[in-house]
């Protein structure tokens, strides 16, 4: 059983806070465009429950994630982080302006009738960077994660289950469905939940209460699941309750 954290925005944690709050074993993997940048970051952990790892990431002007649609000097970027524990995005390139479900849906859709260019490119370098390497990515149908590059068969493959990016109404209907899917999946994934915090757009919906997250919490205890993910520290560690996020988390952990 794992529990990890996505920390897409360093600069805006209180490692102090984050040192002296983590309490039970975990991970948190820290987006960094390079090498010196995450090894700058990691000396800002100083709690020995915390295990640290890399998130690539690019300029948006390249596509911010990784996938076969960016070109083979940004897929080469991964070069520095060899050696480190890795999680990697493997999404299409980001678009313009802010996030909204319409652009997401077209967006998806114009990136699921053709093939990256540079997929086979993508999983030849993931092969060589790291013997710990994660693999994300939204849990879509594996026809589509396949045009972008998501179909690595190195590493562990985690899944994002954002609830909040569905309206409200639909989010019990949208725990539903996925409570089933992840069932007939692999034990050993891991299932992110989130957000806990808006993203890189900056307007993505993220929850408004704890009583929303504990709902996700108990959407992946139903679907037995034995490896957990969490957008984001950040956001957590930000909020009024946050003993009560890391509680939840930590009760989580003894459940299982």
């Amino acid at each position: 059983m794992r529990v990890i954290f996505w920390c897409e925005f360093p600069e805006q944690l209180n490692f102090k806070k984050l040192n002296s709050a983590i309490n039970f074993n975990t991970e948190i993997y820290f987006a960094a465009s390079s090498r010196k940048e995450f090894m700058g970051i990691r000396r800002k952990i100083k709690n020995k429950n915390i295990s640290v790892g890399a998130w690539p990431i690019l300029e948006k002007k390249d596509g911010y994630w990784f996938s076969g649609f960016v070109s083979r000097k940004c897929i080469d970027k991964l070069d520095s982080f060899k050696g480190i524990n890795i999680k990697i995005d493997i999404e299409p390139p980001i678009y313009n302006g802010r996030h909204s479900l319409i652009k997401d849906f077209f967006w998806l859709a114009r990136y699921s009738t053709k093939k990256g260019e540079n997929n086979d490119y993508l999983r030849y370098k993931t092969s060589r960077i790291s013997s710990n390497l994660i693999i994300s990515g939204f849990l879509l149908p594996k026809f589509i994660r396949k045009r972008y590059g998501h179909d690595i068969n190195n590493g562990v493959k985690n899944y994002i289950c954002y609830t909040t990016f569905f309206l409200r109404i639909l989010r019990p209907l949208a725990r539903f469905f996925l409570i089933r899917i992840i069932k007939r999946m692999r034990k050993d994934n891991f299932y992110a939940v989130g957000l806990a915090n808006p993203g890189i757009f900056k307007n993505e919906p993220d929850y408004e209460s704890i009583e929303e997250f504990k709902a996700d919490i108990a959407m992946m205890k139903t679907a037995k699941i034995q490896n957990l993910c969490i957008y984001s520290i950040e956001g957590i560690l930000k909020r009024k309750d946050s003993n009560e996020w890391l509680s939840l988390i930590k009760l989580f952990l003894s459940d299982r």
